[in-house]
């Protein structure tokens, strides 16, 4: 067994972003032999996950919502993480899901999940999906006049009532308007309603917005502009009209999130040339001095976070009343669509170092064998430390280096932060990326030079459980 600190001291970024690890995690991480083990018998890169934490984070924010007696039923975004564990755990724990694409409603009805609890929010709907919804009951979130235009044709070839849900859009908060490509004026929700409401099939059940970012400011005053609007489409005697709020519940992937401000102060230090580099050919990943926060990352170091951003947003006071007081008023149940936020703390991504070497300029790089689609989402860079546990060579001599891919092309780096390595790097020791089921490992991923996608594995917190393959990987 290897202690804990030990397994910290391995690998550290330059300017260190040290993540926050969940209790079986960090045993993992002490038991070499075991990580090992699970990657010789499953390949690499591999991912490995465990659904207690999305257990605990779902128990955590129903209990929340229930402090304000208010109807909620959150929906768990799929296209965070593609493995059927997870559905098969919300299913269990009664909350619903939010698919993106014919393939993802498909699977969760295959998985039992019953369609009154899925809902369908696909950026582009084609017929074959809308058929699919229609006829299993799954509600459809409607984003234009031509998807409108499609689900009536549908509806009336298939003569089944439908359940869907309006797109709104044209919020603003303290006066800036709020960018989307999505859904609807609020202006127009009324004249769609009432288009809706002329079909024999279709029953609009409620209302939905997605805002980009996580800023809790912007949703208070989007469901403040959504009231009007619910009170003007929502039939008096419908008590089971929904507001979807969408996701953008943050977190926390840092120990101590005072490092973030640590990192962008050597950061700025380097790009103002009064440090040496900590980035790939002194690479700004989309800072500018003067803008705080600003890079092309996930916010790793947000403050407020999860139930305590729900508790701002629906105890803040528009008009004299709290939201969730209005929400109750109106008759609305709260539905919202989390997908990273319940999956922290639910799984690592581990890979094998193949080699280590100096590039042109006589700059260390370390050769990984995954490639960047494998650890990434819509961001430019991965802003937490990943992690090494070390293989059978002997350790050499400490290097500072670049963690490269298995992509052919020059701009193939895990991270363009540089990494210290105390004792060396070697083949055969595994890089661990933590706190990546949420998003990171399946948003991106890809199968160019016909490399295999990593496979995921289910551990318990019990060391002595068996790992199991997740039902994804044999579709």
């Amino acid at each position: 067994m290897t202690d804990q600190a030990s397994v910290f001291a391995y690998c550290e970024g330059v300017a260190p972003l040290r993540p926050r690890l969940e209790d079986w995690i960090k045993a993992l991480l002490s038991d070499p032999e075991r990580l090992h083990g699970l990657v010789e018998a499953h390949g690499a890169p591999l991912n490995i996950q465990c659904d207690t934490p999305f257990r605990r984070k779902i128990t955590a924010l129903n209990d929340c919502v229930a402090e304000y007696d208010l109807p909620f039923l959150p929906m768990f975004a799929r296209k965070a993480n593609k493995c059927l564990t997870y559905v098969n755990t919300a299913h269990e724990m009664g909350i619903g899901i939010d698919t993106a694409s014919h393939v993802e409603v498909e699977q969760c009805l295959a998985q039992g999940m019953p369609g009154e609890r899925i809902v369908c929010t696909a950026a582009v709907k084609d017929r074959a999906l809308m058929v699919l919804c229609v006829t299993n009951g799954v509600t459809i979130i409607l984003d234009n006049l031509d998807e409108v235009a499609l689900l009536e044709r549908v509806a009336q070839e298939i003569k089944t009532p439908v359940s869907v849900g309006l797109r709104m859009n044209g919020f603003s908060c303290e006066g800036q308007a709020l960018y989307s490509r999505f859904g609807f004026p609020l202006r127009e929700i009324s004249s769609v309603a009432a288009r809706l409401a002329q079909s024999t099939h279709i029953r609009l059940d409620g209302l939905h917005f997605h805002l980009n970012g996580y800023s809790a400011e912007d949703r208070i005053a989007a469901i403040s502009q959504s009231l009007p609007v619910i009170a003007q489409v929502k039939p008096t005697d419908q008590r089971d009209f929904f507001l979807d709020i969408g996701g953008g519940i943050p977190m926390n992937y840092l120990d101590d999130p005072k490092q973030w401000v640590g990192w962008l102060g050597e950061l700025d230090a380097a790009l103002s040339g009064d440090r040496a580099p900590i980035t790939q050919h002194n690479d700004p990943l989309g800072r500018k001095l003067g803008r705080d926060g600003t890079i092309d990352s996930y916010p790793v170091a947000q403050s407020l976070v999860q139930t305590d951003w729900m508790r701002t947003v629906l105890s803040a006071r528009q008009d004299g009343k709290a939201i969730a007081d209005q929400l109750r008023a109106a008759q609305v149940t709260l539905r919202c669509e989390p997908g990273r936020s319940l999956l922290d703390g639910c799984g690592i991504t581990v890979a094998r170092i193949a080699f280590c070497k100096t590039d042109s300029v006589g700059t260390p790089v370390v050769g990984v064998q995954m490639n960047r689609t494998q650890s990434r989402s819509g961001f430019a860079e991965f802003a937490i430390d990943p992690l090494m546990v070390p293989g059978p060579e002997p350790r050499g001599d400490a290097i500072e280096a670049y963690l490269a891919g298995t992509y052919c092309t020059e701009s193939e780096w895990l991270t363009r932060r540089k990494m210290t390595f105390p004792q060396g790097a070697r083949p055969g020791d595994l890089m661990v990326f933590p706190n990546t089921a949420g998003y990171l490992m399946h948003f991106l991923e890809s199968r160019s030079h016909q490399f295999p996608l990593a496979k995921n594995v289910f551990v318990t917190p019990d060391p002595n459980a068996l790992a199991r393959v997740d039902a994804i990987d044999n579709t």
